[in-house]
């Protein structure tokens, strides 16, 4: 799902439309990949871990900023225009384990599960990256509403630790970044307060500056 958020001269606007990805050239970021553990991709040589419970701490969900576009002067008669969003950071799906005798899909649909999430397939697998996504550069109508105007995009980034109890007490532990796929958009008017988001936030100052009049 995309959420697009307007913090600008037209207030705050949300939208629900397919998830978005960066093209091939975007795909340099300033945040270094994450890759599968070696442990996960290992040979297993703890026995299996049928069943067991999963308990879950530090989990956290954050929309964090993977692209931006250049500032757009827009004129009183411009009508529809098209963005050209850049690669800011690249966030890349894994999960990490004491041993293999868990799954990570395992991992994955007990965490959609904790979330409420319908199921692990709304959720990146190990190794997925975030600029990987279908990528569409977006279109605004800003006819009657002149300015300096920025569009921003992100994902909804999960991490969690969790342990998983297996039959005769043996604990495995381990830890997972994923992101929820699709991604949220906002649209931005320099010198217009942005709001509190922080990616928001991070979008405005890295394009419109860090203040506004």
């Amino acid at each position: 799902m995309r959420r697009r958020h307007l913090a600008a001269v037209f207030g705050v606007l949300v939208l629900a439309t397919a998830g978005c990805t960066t093209t091939a050239e975007k795909r340099a970021g300033t945040e270094p990949s994450a890759r599968v553990s070696a442990a996960a991709e290992a040979t297993a040589t703890a026995p299996a871990c049928p069943g067991g419970t999963f308990r879950w701490a530090d989990v956290t969900r954050e929309v964090r900023l993977t692209e931006v576009s250049p500032v757009v002067k827009v004129g009183r008669s411009d009508g529809r225009i098209t963005f050209h969003p850049r690669l800011v950071r690249t966030i890349v799906a894994r999960v990490d384990m004491s041993d293999t005798s868990v799954s990570a899909h395992r991992v994955l649909v007990a965490l959609a599960k904790r979330l409420k999430w319908a199921d692990a397939e709304g959720l990146a697998t190990p190794g997925e990256a975030s600029a990987d996504r279908v990528h569409h550069d977006p279109q605004v109508d800003f006819l009657g509403h002149p300015g300096r105007y920025v569009e921003a995009e992100g994902v909804n980034v999960v991490e969690a630790s969790f342990t998983v109890t297996c039959s005769g007490g043996r604990d495995v532990y381990g830890s997972v970044i994923t992101w929820l796929k699709g991604n949220s958009g906002a649209s931005l008017a320099c010198g217009v307060d942005p709001g509190n988001h922080p990616w928001i936030r991070e979008a405005y100052r890295l394009t419109c500056g860090g203040g506004t009049t």
